[in-house]
C-alpha cells in the first residue's frame, strides 16, 4: 500500500513537470510566432519606402535645385547596400562541387541584374506617375508569376483560383491604367508611360522570385544581398557612363536615399527571410502583401497625394485577390 502511494506521488510529480515543460514550450512558440508576424509587418512597412520617398527627389521644384537622374538614385541604393551587407569574414564552409558553385554565382549575378532592372523601371515610372498608382501597379508581379507558371511550368488555375486572379488583374492594372487613359482622352501620355514602366518592374520582380527559388537554402541572406547589390551598382554605373548621365546629387538627397535603400531593400530582405523561417511562407507572403497599404498611407501622409475612391477600390481588389489566392495555394 505504501509503495502504491509513492508510485502515485512520483507519477503526479512527473505529470506536473511535463505540464510545466509544455507550458514553457507553448509560451516560447507564441513568442516565436509573434516575432515572425512582427518581422513580416516591418518588412512590409520598410519595403514601401522606396515606392514613395524617391518621388519628391526627382521633381523639378526640388528645393536644393538638383534633380538626380533615376539611375543615380538606383546606383546610390545598391552601393550603400553592397557596403553595409558585405560579409565581415570569409565563409569557412567549402563547396567541393565547383560546377555547383559557379552556377550559384551565375544565379546571384542574374538575380542582381534582374532586381536592378526592376528597381530602375519602377523608379523611372515613379517619376512620371503618382506614388499611389505605382504602389498598386507593382502588384502586377503576381499576375506575371501566374502567367509564367502557366506558360513555362504548364501549371493550371483551378476554378476557385480564377476569381481572385481576375480581381488582381482588375485592381492592379485595368482600373489604374484605364482611369489614366480616360483622363488623357485615351492618348499615350507621360503619366501612362510611367504606369507601363511600373508594370514592367512587376515583371522583373516576378523573374526575381523565380531565380531566388533556384538558390540553395544554405546561402546566407547577407551574402545574397551583397552580391545582388554589387551587381546592381555595377549595372547602374555602366548605364550612367554609357548614357553620359552626370553624378549630380545633393548631400541630403544622398543621405535620404542611403537610408531608404538600406531599409527598403537590404533590411526588408533580412526581415522577410527571418519571418519565413519563423511563421512559414504563406503567412509571411500574406502579411507582406500589405506593402500596398503602407505605400498608399505614405503617399497620403508624406506626399499629400489625394487618395480617390478608385484607388481604394483598386487596392481592395488586389488585397482580396492576393489573400484568397495565396491562402488557397497555401491550403493545397
Amino acid at each position: 500500500m505504501e509503495q502504491s502511494i509513492k508510485n502515485i506521488q512520483t507519477f503526479q510529480r512527473i505529470k506536473k513537470l511535463k505540464t510545466k515543460k509544455f507550458s514553457k514550450f507553448s509560451k516560447l512558440k507564441n513568442k516565436t510566432v509573434g516575432a515572425g508576424f512582427a518581422f513580416a509587418i516591418l518588412a512590409a512597412a520598410f519595403s514601401a519606402l522606396p515606392n514613395v520617398i524617391p518621388k519628391p527627389l526627382m521633381e523639378e521644384n526640388a528645393a536644393v535645385g538638383i534633380v538626380p537622374n533615376p539611375l543615380m538614385l538606383v546606383f546610390v541604393i545598391y552601393v550603400v547596400n553592397s557596403l553595409l551587407f558585405s560579409p565581415f569574414k570569409k565563409s569557412q564552409r567549402k563547396n567541393p562541387n565547383v560546377k555547383s558553385k559557379k552556377m550559384t554565382m551565375i544565379l546571384l549575378i542574374l538575380l542582381g541584374a534582374v532586381e536592378a532592372s526592376g528597381t530602375l523601371s519602377y523608379t523611372i515610372g515613379l517619376q512620371e506617375t503618382s506614388a499611389t498608382n505605382a504602389s498598386i501597379l507593382v502588384n502586377s508581379e503576381t499576375i506575371f508569376a501566374i502567367l509564367l507558371g502557366i506558360m513555362i511550368f504548364r501549371e493550371k488555375l483551378s476554378k476557385q483560383e480564377m476569381l481572385p486572379f481576375f480581381l488582381i488583374v482588375i485592381g492592379s492594372i485595368l482600373i489604374p491604367v484605364g482611369t489614366d487613359m480616360h483622363h488623357n482622352n485615351w492618348e499615350l501620355s507621360d503619366f501612362m508611360m510611367g504606369d507601363l514602366l511600373v508594370v514592367l518592374s512587376g515583371f522583373f520582380y516576378c523573374l526575381d522570385t523565380f531565380i531566388a527559388k533556384k538558390l540553395s537554402d544554405n546561402i546566407k541572406t547577407r551574402h545574397i544581398v551583397h552580391i545582388m547589390s554589387c551587381t546592381g551598382a555595377i549595372m547602374a554605373l555602366s548605364l550612367m557612363v554609357f548614357f553620359e548621365i552626370p553624378f549630380d546629387i545633393a548631400l541630403d538627397q544622398l543621405s535620404v536615399m542611403s537610408v531608404v535603400g538600406f531599409l527598403g531593400i537590404g533590411v526588408t530582405m533580412m526581415l522577410f527571410v527571418m519571418a519565413l523561417r519563423l511563421i512559414g511562407a504563406v503567412r509571411t507572403v500574406l502579411i507582406y502583401s500589405t506593402t500596398t497599404v503602407f505605400s498608399i498611407a505614405y503617399s497620403a501622409l508624406i506626399l499629400s497625394e489625394t487618395i480617390t475612391l478608385l484607388n481604394i477600390t483598386s487596392a481592395t481588389c488586389v488585397l482580396v485577390g492576393l489573400f484568397v489566392l495565396r491562402n488557397k495555394i497555401g491550403s493545397d
